[in-house]
């Protein structure tokens, strides 16, 4: 998850010593050839039987190390290949969103080298590592592409830009170099959960142009000291006639949780401001019918105006009544305050809020919420004896090859090192940035686990299996933008749920209308990896 407002002691970008005692000994010796720290024998001697490159000093080094035969040690392979042909780079420029840079410049909590460290050792490639914050990041990669100063090498964007960025001509086609060096991300065994999240997070209208490097899937949590009170929960059964769900099935069953518990003054904390909250909303609308509620047919034509999209607008709007006065100026960062400061009950939000809530600080609980924190699965609705859950990809950090880079093969094998699922699992597993779990290979890291927590894994499998697509085909930003501003005008009453999705369905038919046939073509390319499990 990512945004300027994130917490700051998350976020900063303290370097710690690449080594201390006999580690950083072991640097002291140079090899020839590699003109940033070289290559010691102590390092070589580090590595698992095997193996031919990755980090030695961290913990669980052996699990992060690779040879040519797996994704990262292929992309060193093709780098080094570069190099004795002359083709390579000295410097690489990567446009990051600034909450994921620690994770790649900073070690690891325990000590040793970082991310990039261990790419800079191995390839003599420096980094030119340029941090934007999430909300200006947009704005940065476009000023990029219609200049056409080919300033990066690398984007890092919203999952939600692709469209707009391929569209724009920005985005480098990466379907040769897929099939040159074969990355893990589909992995059966370490990549993405299910073949149809490879689609969505990597390609657009059929071709690769993306790697994930996040896990914005938004996914429940709650205050398990509060829905598991004998005197609430008695309270609850009297006023809705059942009790308190161990799992809630339905938005309805949320919507009484919010009622109540905001009766008690700790309401929801779902986001329902603007840009964040749009989130909670398609989350809601997708549930609508089996087994997915689609905000526009395979013909583009929205479906806003459906009884389901009215019903789902003015449940949406009318969650409202059950959170904070403040919830329409939130952001997550907000959002996280309110649930560390026990000030709401739950919240649909981005996984590593309970890494950050949660967890102790020199020995002490680092919020008030440390210990009360669980998780559901996705909740949904009721239709006949079904029940459609769906969940929502949302923001979502990705990566693609700037189409005027001048060493468009090296930035690739860049990409390709940093998201492949040893490499990622180090980003991911530390502490300190954005970057959230997704892959198979991050759910079964023990330093990942430990970090996200035993009771988020099960949950987030359950979530992504169950997420829908937000929009990222081009037009995205206005498409958006337009179903923001109706629901503001409801949220805040001045228009009615239904009059806010007449007035969206109006202007998203204008919008469409401007590049109607490579909207459906995008549409139809990914509808097939839309979630099909009802339960």
């Amino acid at each position: 998850m990512t945004e300027s407002s994130k917490s700051k002691s998350e976020l900063q970008l303290n370097r710690r010593h690449l080594m201390t005692g006999a580690a950083a000994l072991a640097l002291g010796a140079t090899a020839p050839g590699n003109p940033l720290l070289g290559l010691s024998p102590a390092y070589a001697a580090g590595l698992a039987p095997g193996m031919t490159g990755g980090p030695i000093n961290i913990e669980g080094a052996e699990r992060y190390q690779y040879n040519a035969t797996l994704s990262e040690g292929r992309a060193i392979e093709g780098i080094k290949k570069l190099q004795a042909a002359g083709a390579a780079p000295k410097k690489l420029t990567l446009l990051y969103v600034a909450s994921c840079v620690p994770q790649l410049v900073n070690p690891p909590p325990g000590g040793g080298e970082s991310v990039k460290e261990t790419w800079e050792r191995e390839t003599g490639i420096q980094l030119d590592v340029v941090g934007t914050e999430a909300g200006e990041i947009w704005k940065k990669v476009l000023q990029d592409v219609t200049t056409g100063d080919g300033s990066y090498d690398i984007y890092t964007h919203s999952w939600n830009n692709i469209g707009d960025l391929v569209s724009a001509k920005g985005a480098l086609n990466l379907d040769s170099f897929v099939a040159k060096y074969q990355p893990d991300w589909g992995d059966p065994e370490r990549g993405t959960p299910t073949p149809q999240i490879r689609e969505l997070l990597y390609k657009y209208n059929g071709s690769n142009y993306a790697a994930s490097l996040d896990g914005d899937f938004v996914a429940w949590q709650y205050r398990k000291d509060l829905m598991t009170d004998e005197g609430h929960r008695k309270n609850f059964r009297s006023k809705f006639g059942y009790d308190i769900p161990d799992q809630p099935a339905t938005w309805d069953e949320i919507d009484n949780l919010s009622e109540y518990f905001h009766g008690q003054g700790v309401g929801h904390a779902n986001l329902l401001g603007p840009f964040w909250g749009l989130s909670n909303f398609y989350a809601r609308f997708a549930s609508m019918k089996a087994p997915n509620n689609y905000w526009l047919d395979e013909d583009a034509n929205p479906t806003l105006t459906t009884p389901e999209g009215i019903k789902a607008a003015e449940a949406h709007v009318r969650s409202v009544k059950w959170t904070s006065k403040d919830n329409l100026t939130w952001g997550w960062a907000e959002q996280y305050g309110a649930m560390a400061n026990l000030q709401a009950s739950m919240a649909m939000t981005f996984t590593n809020m309970a890494g950050i809530n949660d967890k102790l600080k020199d020995g002490k609980p680092a919020t008030p919420l440390y210990g009360k924190l669980a998780a559901w699965k996705p909740v949904g609705t009721k239709i006949g004896d079904r029940h459609v859950r769906r969940s929502v990809i949302y923001f979502n950090v990705s990566a693609s090859v700037a189409a005027k880079s001048k060493s468009p093969e090296a930035a690739y094998l860049f990409l390709q090192y940093i998201s492949s699922t040893r490499t990622f699992n180090r980003i991911c597993g530390n502490p300190v940035g954005g970057c959230d779990p997704f892959q198979l290979a991050n759910l079964a890291d023990p330093i990942v686990r430990s970090n996200v927590h035993e009771y988020m894994i099960e949950p987030i499998r359950e979530t992504i299996a169950r997420a829908v697509p937000s929009i990222n085909f081009a037009g995205q930003a206005a498409l958006d933008n337009a179903l923001d501003e109706n629901l503001q005008a409801a949220l805040t009453g001045k228009v009615t749920a239904a009059q806010a999705m007449k007035d969206t369905e109006q202007a998203w038919k204008k919008i469409i209308a401007r590049r109607r046939d490579e909207t459906v073509a995008a549409i139809r390319a990914q509808r097939s990896a839309w979630p099909t499990i009802v339960d």
